[in-house]
């Protein structure tokens, strides 16, 4: 009997120790993985840290190829009046004349309503003029128009007009629109003047401007440039066109910066 009881005590003792070993187990695995949780976050959140965004990195490797452009000093060009009035007398040599339909009036077969311009008409030739900081260009020109009643016009006349120059950075141009002050017409009735004077002026103003004076690129350059795995280049771009109307001739000052190309 004593030897049972013995032996009880004994396979009690034995499984309260099993018990305790698989407790124990439990315990350092739980406290393992949670170790290794905690020490694979902490790793995670130290990388996302060190990593900067996307958005980040391209806008560093943007500016690390961006150049500042670098001033590049000025060139003067003067044009003169002849310059301007020969390119005249070239376009009037052409056997096709200039011709600008006109925005009111009908048009036929046998009239067309338009305007044609001419060396000279009424006395006064279309030029360029060069005075008092200004540029005056009169437009001598002739013309048809269809009239309600009373069928196809000719008329005659002049448009005193100037040229506001201007500089065009995204064309890399320096322009002029012509600006009509005022037209003079001869063999027009008077209830059509009004009619046929704004039509004058819309078909200069729309067909006319703008009109390229001189391309900056003309006295620009461009430097290839070669490095291993890549092609870049440096040209030089206008800034900007400073221009002054003197007494029979036109002073420009092209401002240049280098900028890079890739």
């Amino acid at each position: 009997m004593k030897d049972e009881l013995r032996d009880n005590r004994e396979g009690v003792k034995a499984q309260g120790a099993r018990l305790k070993f698989c407790a124990l187990s439990l315990f350092c695995f739980i406290l393992a993985n949670t170790v290794r949780i905690a020490i694979y976050g902490t790793l995670a959140a130290a990388v996302a840290g060190a990593s900067p965004p996307a958005s980040l990195c391209a806008a560093q490797v943007q500016r690390a190829r961006e150049v500042k452009a670098i001033p590049a000093g000025e060139v003067s060009v003067t044009l003169d009046e002849q310059t301007f009035n020969a390119l005249l007398e070239a376009i009037f040599s052409l056997d096709q004349p200039l011709a600008y339909p006109l925005s009111r009036g009908g048009s036929s077969e046998s009239c067309a309503s338009e305007i044609v311009l001419v060396r000279e008409a009424e006395g006064v030739r279309t030029a360029v003029r060069f005075r008092d900081g200004r540029i005056d260009a009169p437009l001598a020109f002739r013309g048809t128009y269809s009239a309600p009643l009373l069928g196809c016009l000719k008329f005659q006349g002049w448009a005193d007009a100037t040229l506001d120059l201007g500089f065009d950075r995204a064309k890399q141009a320096l322009v002029a629109r012509v600006r009509v002050r005022q037209v003079q017409l001869k063999n027009v009735p008077s209830v059509f003047a009004d009619g046929v004077t704004g039509s004058v002026q819309d078909a200069i103003d729309a067909r006319v401007n703008p009109i390229e004076i001189l391309r900056a690129e003309q006295l620009s350059a461009r430097l290839p440039l070669t490095k291993a795995g890549s092609r870049t280049a440096l040209r030089l771009r206008a800034k900007e066109v400073r221009h002054e109307i003197a007494p029979g001739e036109l002073r420009l000052r092209i401002v240049y910066e280098f900028v890079r190309e890739d």
